[in-house]
């Protein structure tokens, strides 16, 4: 079980609510808006565990990371898409700090190992109106090793398939969350670290956006962590929505 006293003791200015099983820590959240901002939902089973693209996360009991964020964000739209990079980037320091090995971010949220998946993060905002009411950040960390079904079983992983090292999983939420309030308080930095360890930089990959797929050449990220690609007709273009792959048929 997640030490929950141990995280309030290394992450003050968070509140923790911790449950056995639910179906998804992110709907848990979307149901609980009048909660506090920097409330953490942890789960130890999802059941209903959700993924980009209205795709699941599988989530077996006591292998993982399955928690949620709340923010309530005062910023423009952009500081919205820094926030899920910022997650992403605080969740690979942590396991790299804890675990010495170093995951790549394929762009703009999803954590690999050799290629295979080992921690994933849906962000979602609520907006009341055109103002932002809230941001939920979901992190999927796959921590134990665990016996993968058919349909995940080549693409993902877990970070003890990459390392020894074994650590009770509150370390693992504590030390996110301590970068994740230090990248928020320095953003070039965050810049800066993000665009080391982005995964296929100057490679050429298939873009699935709009019902389409094209090719072309990651070339970095902007400002905004709007991926930069240059496209088939040597042009650079600046992604916001779209989701990449080093093969036409992998959509995840």
């Amino acid at each position: 079980m997640i030490d929950i006293h141990e995280l309030k003791k290394q992450c003050p200015d968070y509140s923790f609510l911790h449950m056995d099983t639910v179906g998804s820590t992110n709907e848990y959240l979307k149901e609980h808006l009048d909660l506090p901002e920097k409330t953490v939902v942890i789960a130890e089973e999802q059941t209903r565990g959700k993924g980009r693209k209205g795709r699941s996360f599988y989530s077996p009991k006591g292998c993982g990371i399955y928690l949620s964020l709340l923010i309530k964000p005062q910023d423009s739209l952009d500081s919205v898409f820094d926030l899920t990079a910022i997650t992403a980037l605080s969740a690979l320091k942590a396991i790299q700090t804890i675990y010495g090995i170093t995951p790549s971010i394929k762009w703009l949220n999803d954590l690999l190992v050799h290629g295979q998946k080992i921690a994933g993060i849906l962000c979602e905002s609520l907006f009341f109106g055109s103002q932002i009411k809230a941001m939920i950040l979901g992190i999927g960390i796959n921590v134990h090793a665990f016996e993968r079904p058919a349909e995940i079983a080549s693409v993902a992983a877990s970070i003890e398939d990459f390392s020894p090292i074994k650590k009770p999983r509150s370390i693992l939420i504590a030390k996110f969350l301590n970068f994740f309030d230090e990248y928020l308080a320095a953003p070039d930095k965050a810049l800066e670290d993000y665009r080391k360890q982005l995964a296929y930089v100057n490679q050429k990959v298939y873009i699935h956006q709009a019902g389409q797929i094209s090719t072309g050449i990651i070339r970095g990220i902007d400002d905004h962590f709007h991926l930069l690609i240059e496209n088939e007709h040597g042009q650079q273009e600046s992604l916001v929505s779209a989701e990449i792959s080093i093969r036409p048929w992998i959509q995840s």
